[in-house]
């Protein structure tokens, strides 16, 4: 069915001009009402879905009464960001997506322009509305304790390092080699590691093993969860190294490894056709490295330390180590949205120990020939944590539940502090359970502790409430600020390039979003809008293809806690899977109670 659309034309002759995707797919909108939407920075963060039903159904709504209502919602939805025509459609007062098409086919539009204005639309869709604060008045009444302001102003802290990459590029190996230059690691563990793995037949995992410590893991020559282990940065930081598994099957544990993370270490395999095998793109197959890329962009992961590694495969060869930085650099600059200056290139050899901490011997000849950047614990030694920003009250999303470890007692979790702080006993709400429990000991790194601020991973033991209750993706909240429960959440969302099945109402996916994991549907594909602008491109439309930035609203499966992007950037992000890949990463723009 035609009909015209919010820019005063035919919409399916212009989605016929401009549908190039050859996915054999109709686009033109279905017979259902035309939803216009909101795509600035929302202020209102929490909507009630009882005021957003729609009118009883008992009595006839004649067409001038229709335009009224939408003349009255679009100038409350658009205040000062838009005008209302005489035809009494919603006109945006800068120049409209087609216009603006117009205008760059007239100029004439070079790749390379639209290569950079993609990435900078990126970059603004999930990187600068993610630094908005906290929304107005979410948190009003607050009053942080001095020990937590202290800890949001402190430089001091953990540092939260996620290490991927493609299966077999030797993260586990280069994640041990680190913490054995760190002195997280003796000699006699690593004695044991490489006695251990000869008698297996598995020598060349005597490294990895310091990372791997599971059987199965051991057996199988793969990381399956991810690994955390704790060590002393410098004088003032402790690293947090989370060895995230590299198999397309574990992505899962792999995303909950980022969701914790402050920066990354993307592990290359530079052997010849190892790079070629985690990149390219080919029929049916996509390697990790492009995946564990956008994943850790999308995440919130500010900046990522490329390690170039078996370099002693091809002799330290400078040209390849050149042909690889290039590669990436186009593609995490230019397609993922890294900024340059967030990318340090190392290259590395993990097997034998080469260019990882200062403290090594020399480096081979052939690479202090060309070599002079700085070695892997020197990369690791320059990241900065961003501001935290002002306080705001706990939040503790579950990333384990502690069983055995006799100091906690029986009900115990673990996770990272996204916000506020936690202290010995202390009430905290357990969402969505909504549930409250008493804090009865923490233990950071299996000491005990009587307080932890923000970005702090602890343990803690609980008391007044059942083991139960504890689930993996719950939060531990404020009692006075609790976190909304809800099975329904309006997300703004890229699609990416492995997207074959178009997205469409109904559509089955599984929802990421930090330590949670559950089954969720597409309930409606509000507007398809531009990634750069925000502007509604397509209200309604009847599918997303693949590459697309597009507005939705999901039904999850259980009750989940997410926030608008708006209060809290980590706990914001999203990210879709379908069939075993990454179809959409995104951002919470409201919840639904």
């Amino acid at each position: 069915m035609s009909r015209k659309g919010g820019w005063g034309r035919d919409d399916d002759d212009y989605y016929d001009a401009y549908d190039d995707d050859d996915d054999g797919f109709d686009e033109s909108e279905s017979d259902g009402e035309t939803v216009t939407v909101t795509t600035t920075t929302t202020t209102t963060t929490t909507k009630t879905f009882e005021t957003m039903k729609t009118a009883p159904t008992h009595r006839t709504v004649g067409k001038e009464e229709i335009a009224a209502r939408r003349r009255a919602e679009e100038n409350a939805r658009h205040p000062g960001g838009g005008k209302t025509s005489a035809r009494g459609t919603f006109a945006f007062d800068a120049p409209s997506p087609d216009a603006a098409a117009k205008a760059a086919r007239k100029r004439g539009t070079t790749s390379a322009e639209t290569t950079q204005t993609r990435a900078e639309g990126l970059t603004r869709e999930f990187d600068v509305k993610a630094r908005v604060g906290g929304g107005d008045g979410a948190f009003d009444g607050y009053e942080p304790s001095s020990a937590e302001r202290a800890a949001y102003a402190s430089e001091d802290g953990d540092v939260h390092v996620v290490v991927m990459g493609h299966v077999d590029a030797g993260k586990s190996t280069l994640s041990g080699r680190v913490l054995y230059a760190l002195k997280a690691v003796d000699d006699r563990a690593v004695h044991k590691n490489l006695r251990d793995a000869k008698a297996s037949g598995k020598s060349s995992f005597a490294w990895a093993w310091v990372m791997d410590s599971r059987p199965e893991e051991r057996e199988r020559g793969v990381t399956i969860d991810v690994s955390v282990k704790r060590c002393t940065l410098d004088e003032r930081r402790q690293l947090v190294v989370l060895d995230a598994p590299g198999h397309r099957d574990f992505v899962p544990s792999a995303i909950s490894g980022m969701a914790q993370a402050d920066a990354g270490i993307l592990v290359i395999d530079g052997a010849v056709g190892g790079f070629e095998n985690g990149f390219e793109v080919t029929t049916g197959h996509t390697g990790q490295t492009r995946e564990h890329a956008r994943l850790a962009k999308y995440l919130g992961l500010h900046s990522l330390i490329v390690v170039v590694n078996k370099m002693d495969c091809v002799e330290y060869s400078l040209e390849r180590f050149q042909h690889i930085v290039d590669a990436l650099t186009r593609f995490l600059v230019g397609d993922v949205g890294f900024g340059a200056e967030q990318l340090t290139f190392v290259p590395a050899s993990g097997m034998e120990g080469v260019n990882i901490s200062p403290d090594d011997f020399a480096l081979p000849e052939v690479l202090k020939a060309w070599y002079r950047g700085p070695t892997l614990v020197d990369a690791l030694r320059s990241i900065k944590i961003p501001s935290r920003g002002e306080p705001k009250p706990l939040r503790l999303p579950i990333a384990d539940v502690v069983t055995e470890v006799r100091s906690l007692g029986a009900t115990a979790c673990g996770g990272k502090i996204e916000s506020g702080s936690v202290f010995k006993g202390q009430k905290v709400s357990i969402m969505p359970a909504n549930i409250t429990a008493t804090i009865k000991c923490i233990e950071i790194d299996g000491l005990p502790v009587d307080f932890a601020g923000v970005g702090a991973s602890v343990d803690v033991g609980l008391s007044d409430v059942d083991p139960l209750h504890l689930q993996v993706g719950s939060v531990l909240c404020h009692t006075a600020y609790p976190m909304t429960s809800t099975n329904e959440i309006e997300i703004s969302v890229l699609t990416t390039e492995v997207l074959r099945v178009p997205l469409l109402k109904g559509s089955k996916v599984v929802l990421h979003s930090h330590m949670l994991s559950c089954d969720a549907t597409v309930d409606q594909l509000i507007a398809q809008v531009d990634a750069l602008t925000g502007a509604v491109i397509k209200p309604n439309p009847r599918c997303i293809t693949r590459e697309q930035s597009a507005i939705l609203r999901l039904k999850t499966s259980q009750n989940v806690c997410v926030e608008p992007v708006e209060v809290s950037p980590t706990l914001s992000r999203v990210t879709l899977r379908m069939g075993g890949k990454t179809m959409a990463v995104g951002v919470v723009r409201a919840i639904w109670r």
